[in-house]
């Protein structure tokens, strides 16, 4: 492994440990429990649409006339994620992306899908995120999430969206609620199996090549200058640290229901 990122990795490490072991996924037994998460979690599943359609825009030629543009293969990792996130296939083989795949989730378990919906409709009408977000319904900490997003984005630094996307976004955690959700399926008897193929689809389209290749567009990005990587050190550890309040707010929120 390359140093630089051996020592970055090392460095989120206690942030990556406390995040793995919060106490919110004990908290996730029950039906109700698992509503409550999915609403204020998928403002993150959207969010990172975002933040890869930021990666692409910075690694990718989307501009005409058309010209190469950067490294072969962090452009085809990038194009690659894109095809899975933004254009994958449901359960019944119908085209969709994650989002819709959550939603999808959301309303098999009976969740509110409707303030998210009408958050999106917002957004296409040309709303502020922040202002089409029902602050009655979407937590503090679930705005102040998406908000660390969108700054590192609308900063335009590509090692700094590039880092938060490795290092600030989920990628053990999906496997931490396959076990979570079957448990729930075998004590409630609750039909989750929407839940269960996004989130198996979300292991497949994370895992493999994909790893390896997330690495090589920091390494590519960062070089040899100590500024950036220090730049990706902060935004990574950030970005833990606003997953860390987000489990926080929905905690509360489990709490208090």
């Amino acid at each position: 492994m390359n140093q630089d990122i051996k020592k970055l990795s090392e460095s989120i490490a206690p942030l990556r440990k406390e995040l793995l072991n919060h106490p919110l996924y004990l908290s996730l037994n029950s039906k109700k429990a698992l509503r409550i998460f999915m609403e204020q979690h998928v403002y993150a599943v959207w969010d990172f649409m975002s933040l890869l359609k930021a990666l692409q825009r910075e690694l990718t030629c989307v501009s005409l006339p058309w010209v190469p543009t950067g490294n072969p293969s962090t452009r085809r990792f990038i194009n690659e994620i894109v095809l899975g996130e933004e254009s994958d296939v449901d359960n019944n083989g119908a085209p969709a992306s994650h989002f819709e795949l959550y939603i999808q989730s959301m309303n098999e378990l009976g969740a509110d899908t409707e303030t998210v919906l009408q958050f999106i409709e917002k957004i296409k009408a040309g709303q502020p995120f922040i202002s089409s977000a029902d602050s009655q319904k979407v937590n503090q900490e679930t705005i102040n999430f998406m908000s660390y997003t969108f700054e590192i984005i609308q900063r335009g630094n590509p090692h700094e969206i590039a880092a938060v996307f490795t290092f600030g976004r989920e990628d053990l955690i999906p496997d931490m609620f396959i076990e979570i959700v079957k448990g729930l399926q075998e004590k409630e008897g609750v039909s989750t199996s929407r839940l269960l193929y996004y989130l198996e689809r979300h292991i497949e389209i994370d895992g493999g090549e994909h790893g390896p290749l997330s690495l090589q567009m920091i390494d590519e990005l960062c070089g040899n200058d100590p500024i950036k990587w220090n730049d990706a050190l902060q935004v990574s550890l950030k970005a833990l640290q606003m997953r860390i309040e987000l489990w926080n707010g929905i905690l509360k929120q489990i709490d208090k229901n």
